[in-house]
């Protein structure tokens, strides 16, 4: 009867005031946790309360394990109540107020659901007018690199801010979600000769006791919590000229990049890219950059790659920095990830989905603009090729019966991680890439930059960014074909069959979701599809395009006597695969060498989803893929040779050694390329795959001598060098690396060193790794890479999986930082066996707050498994006669 009194009187209390002139009213009974968890908001807070301005000082000292912090927050209530309901996760609160009317009144602090909602409970009924909430509280530095935590480098500490997603509640109370946008006024208290971050420029510095100093910044523009910024430690600070003025921002714009000590020189690199990407986005979208300075954080740790704090972007050190030996794939992956941080001002920051379902709004646009930028700023240097391959490689995620669409309703805080994923960031770009292409950059771009502008420090949702493209580029079907792709799982397959009888050739194009063997997926998805496809008819050449909103559709190919090769996805634009008559795709395979290279690319991949399909064969993928192989651009030679890899890892004993035999005689038959990221990448294959013995002697030899100080080795070639070294040196090589892990001081050789572990020979050292990881000898930046390198071999998986069944998996989850524990049911992907499934489950039946989200990648990887299981006897099978 209480909790039913307690839902009556919570509907009471948000009643308007009816006119009332007294701010406090009515007393109001307290209540306590257990009564507050069946009415608790799981995901998003009422929309009762909105904060207009929070005035925030903390007092940081990384070199301590707790920080205190002190926050007002200004909120406007559009009803009465008797309690607030908004977020802190944690936090030891020793005082909470709130003043309203000119009276103060103690508020209780209730922790009411584990993943920091809170209740903050009223000792009178407040009516609908603004309050001031006043908080004290203290909390430790997070050791899982979540919120605000700390970390140690070479004695120096430093404390940092992880604010995205809804982990600003572990440093500071508020309303730690999206759509709840306020001025910020920010004030650390930090030790003397410390940099201190934030997200907008220094206003004031003044003395704060023996040794300490407090630094107060500049108010934010309306902010989301998750963008929040917080950096303090001996950090060395690189200067550089202002970003200067262009014909789209006016004015110049402070801007400097932060390392920790003695990396400086490492960002210098970054840090003279900016100023030209900086205008080109801005020229592009026709809209200023929005902050009052920028700054670039090279993090000694972080969770993810980086984060677009506003104002502040922090990085995973070793996805920013630029060392010496940074090869030309690692220059290239750090142009992108820049490029995507900076969109992020715009598409996130400036711009805000309104809940983490609209998710797509901010990460899909950020990894579109790294190619659309890119391409402009470096025209000869194939990014577009990057986004197709980036997009083909989610269609592997799309093609699951559990995968999730692109913007998917989120109803609980624990399920917000799981739409950080291939889906959100690649299926999404290519939809945008798709649309961009198929209407034209003068459509599609400046009416980005109008959405932006009528949005501005507001959120928009993705109705409102249908409705607003639509409008702002005048094509009304623009939004509906964002609606189609971005509501609805899976991959679309497009069929084409080419009639040449009398009169004018016909293309009769199909529509179905795309179904691997042994899936479980239901047919009758249908999109608004954009295709085009390009046909080839002699010396002829040409294109048709439609969008394809039916099941079927029959063009005419005018111009044209019978075309002799047709590729569905012309210029490989589209998100989508395609399928052909036999007659089809022997055409295709005889001319691969005459398409484009992105054309290249997606006829390889549809290839191989036939095969997985069913419905090419064998020998008909083995002519398609030694046709990649020959072909003119690197690229598709390097997407055949990876095609290739995924082949053999399904075969065994004499049908892999032939298929090995059959791929080393192409290469030899074509010779090896001059381009250097392509030689790597060969050698990579010759030394891992093929395993030839020469090359993994030389990699061998090179690894050995660039950790004793003797030569230099390619970034790009750390994680070939240590599969093959390892596999073969043995203990001492282990040991050997792991030291030079320590002393090198190489944030891509440690992630590397993490991936590659696994390769060691031994089970006995693969259990020695595995010890170093529960013990902290392992940074717990790549303790989840190194298991999962561990688990990826089949020699020491058995063993590895008895010790994570039997005992081992609580420590190690708590050694995993805590963004990423929901993933740890992916360590079981690589058995290939459905009878592993109940002991998976048992593993995760309990669930715990460590693993908050976790469904999600426990039931992917099930349906990995019984997939995988089925398409093995398919390949094996279907390529029998032919190796």
């Amino acid at each position: 009867m209480r909790i039913l009194a307690l839902l009556i009187l919570g509907a009471l209390a948000w009643l308007p005031a009816c006119g009332s002139r007294h701010a406090w009213t009515l007393p109001v009974e307290a209540v306590t946790a257990a009564e507050l968890i069946p009415i608790a908001p799981a995901g998003r807070l009422p929309a009762t309360a909105r904060p207009v301005t929070y005035r925030v000082s903390l007092e940081l000292d990384p070199r301590e394990t707790h920080f205190t912090g002190y926050v007002e927050i200004d909120i406007e209530l559009s009803s009465a109540v008797t309690g607030l309901w908004l977020h802190g996760d944690d936090l030891d609160v020793t005082r909470i107020t709130a003043t309203a009317g000119g009276e103060t009144h103690e508020v209780s602090w209730t922790e009411v659901l584990d993943t920091g909602v809170v209740w903050a409970g009223f000792p009178k009924r407040l009516t609908a007018r603004r309050v001031t909430l006043a908080i004290d509280y203290t909390a430790p530095f997070d050791t899982s690199l979540a919120g605000l935590f700390r970390v140690e480098s070479q004695g120096r500490w430093y404390a940092l801010a992880k604010s995205e997603s809804i982990q600003a509640r572990r440093f500071m109370p508020g309303f730690d979600e999206p759509g709840m946008k306020a001025v910020f006024e920010m004030a650390y208290t930090v030790p003397e000769g410390m940099h201190a971050i934030a997200n907008t420029a220094e206003i004031s510095r003044e003395p704060a006791g023996p040794g300490f100093e407090t630094i107060r910044f500049a108010p934010t523009r309306p902010l989301s919590t998750f963008l929040l910024s917080a950096a303090v430690g001996e950090f060395d600070r690189v200067e550089r000229a202002p970003l200067p003025p262009n014909r789209v921002r006016r004015q110049e714009v402070p801007f400097a990049g932060y390392t920790r000590h003695g990396k400086g020189d490492e960002l210098a690199f970054a840090l003279d890219l900016t100023p030209e990407m900086m205008r080109v986005f801005e020229e592009m979208l026709g809209q200023p950059y929005p902050y009052d300075k920028l700054d670039i954080i090279a993090a000694p740790q972080w969770p993810s790659g980086a984060t677009e704090l506003a104002g502040a972007i922090t990085y995973r050190e070793g996805r920013i920095l630029k060392g010496p030996n940074a090869g030309p794939a690692q220059i290239r992956a750090l142009k992108q990830i820049h490029a995507h941080e900076i969109a992020h001002m715009w598409f996130g920051n400036l711009v805000t989905p309104p809940w983490w379902d609209d998710l797509w709004l901010k990460e899909s646009f950020a990894t579109w603009s790294e190619s659309a930028v890119l391409a402009i700023m470096e025209p000869d240097q194939n990014h577009d090729l990057a986004a197709i391959a980036s997009g083909l490689s989610a269609m592997a995620l799309d093609s699951l019966s559990s995968v999730r669409a692109v913007a998917e309703p989120i109803d609980r805080n624990e399920d917000i991680r799981n739409a950080y994923d291939a889906i959100t960031y690649s299926k999404g770009q290519s939809i945008i890439r798709m649309i961009d292409s198929y209407y034209g950059p003068d459509v599609l771009r400046p009416a980005l930059g109008r959405y932006i502008a009528r949005y501005a420090d507001r959120t928009a949702a993705s109705p409102a960014f249908y409705e607003a493209i639509s409008r702002a580029s005048g094509e009304p079907e623009i939004g509906e074909v964002f609606r189609s792709f971005v509501t609805q799982p899976g991959v679309p397959v497009i069929g084409a069959s080419l009639s040449c009888g009398q009169g004018t050739p016909k293309l009769t194009l199909t529509q179905t979701r795309y179904r691997p063997i042994g899936s479980i997926i239901p047919e009758g998805t249908s999109w608004s599809v954009p295709v085009c496809a390009s046909w080839r008819d002699g010396a002829n050449t040409g294109r048709i395009c439609t969008l394809l909103r039916e099941p079927r559709r029959t063009l005419e190919i005018r111009n044209a006597l019978c075309p002799d090769l047709v590729l569905p996805n012309a210029g490989g634009a589209g998100y989508y695969r395609f399928t052909l008559d036999p007659e089809g795709w022997l055409a295709l395979s005889g001319g691969l060498g005459e398409l484009s290279a992105a054309e290249g690319l997606v006829a390889l991949d549809s290839g191989m989803a036939a095969f997985r399909a069913g419905t090419l064969g064998g020998a008909e993928l083995a002519a398609l893929l030694d046709a990649g192989l020959a072909h003119r651009s690197a690229n598709v030679m390097m997407a055949a040779l990876r095609a290739w890899e995924a082949v053999i890892a399904e075969l065994d004993g004499e049908m892999a050694d032939a298929a090995r035999a059959r791929v080393s005689d192409v290469l030899d038959e074509i010779g090896l390329p001059s381009a250097p990221e392509v030689a790597d990448v060969i050698l990579s294959f010759d030394a891992n795959v093929l395993r030839d013995a020469d090359s993994r002697l030389l990699l061998t030899r090179d690894l050995d001598a660039f950790l004793d100080g003797r030569g230099t080795l390619s970034s790009d070639l750390y994680g070939p060098a240590l599969r093959a070294a390892l596999a073969d040196g043995g203990r001492p090589m282990l040991d050997k690396v792991l030291a030079a892990d320590q002393r090198l001081d190489d944030a891509v050789f440690r992630q590397a060193v993490a991936s590659s572990i696994g390769s060691v020979a031994e089970t006995e050292d693969a259990m020695h790794v595995f010890d170093l990881i529960l013990s902290g000898g392992i940074s717990q930046q790549v303790s989840l890479s190194a298991m999962q390198s561990l688990m990826d071999s089949p020699r020491h998986r058995p063993a590895i999986w008895d010790r994570l069944l039997k005992s081992d998996f609580p420590r190690f989850v708590e050694v995993v930082p805590s963004q990423t524990r929901r993933n740890t049911p992916r360590l079981a992907r690589g058995f290939c066996d459905t009878s592993v499934i109940p002991d998976l489950e048992a593993l995760f039946a309990a669930g715990t707050r460590t693993l908050a989200g976790h469904e999600r990648a426990l039931a992917e990887t099930k349906e990995n498994l019984t997939l995988c299981a089925a398409q093995r006897a398919h390949i094996r099978a279907a390529l029998e006669g032919v190796l």
